[in-house]
């Protein structure tokens, strides 16, 4: 029982290690901090409710609900609407379109853009930096 005990905390580390790291190579990636954990966080718990999310990824509820614009904007986040037994707004469950690496894929992409422009700037201003030292 003991042995099983350690190997669920190692395998608990394990995925928050790994979680970190997802987390960490998506804000490198040019992804904002709360976007990644958010992300991140919807993979690890799965379908989530702001309030889940601003628990399980130590978010403020603005800085979620920016984090969650921002994944619909990439259309890797669902939106879920439950109405309320009452007055008040309906509350939201958000999950994530596709596996991560479906919703990761579309990071990639805008970063891999990025680095074209950034290419393609770099050989023009040393284009132009040749053409005028004549």
């Amino acid at each position: 029982m003991q042995a099983e005990n350690s190997l669920l905390k190692i395998n608990d580390f394990n995925e928050v290690e790994t979680s970190q790291q997802l987390i960490f190579a998506l804000i490198k990636l040019g992804v904002h901090s709360h976007t990644a954990r958010c992300l991140v966080c919807l993979h690890v718990h799965g379908p989530s409710s702001s309030k889940m999310l601003q628990q399980n990824s130590n978010i403020r509820q603005p800085d979620v609900s920016v984090a969650i614009a921002e994944l619909r904007h990439f259309k890797v986040v669902k939106l879920e609407s439950s109405a309320t037994a009452g007055r008040g707004r309906p509350s939201h469950i958000y999950q994530l379109a596709g596996t991560l690496s479906e919703c990761i894929d579309p990071f990639i992409e805008e970063a891999q853009d990025k680095i074209t422009n950034i290419v393609s700037a770099i050989a023009t201003l040393e284009h132009l930096a040749h053409r005028t030292n004549r």
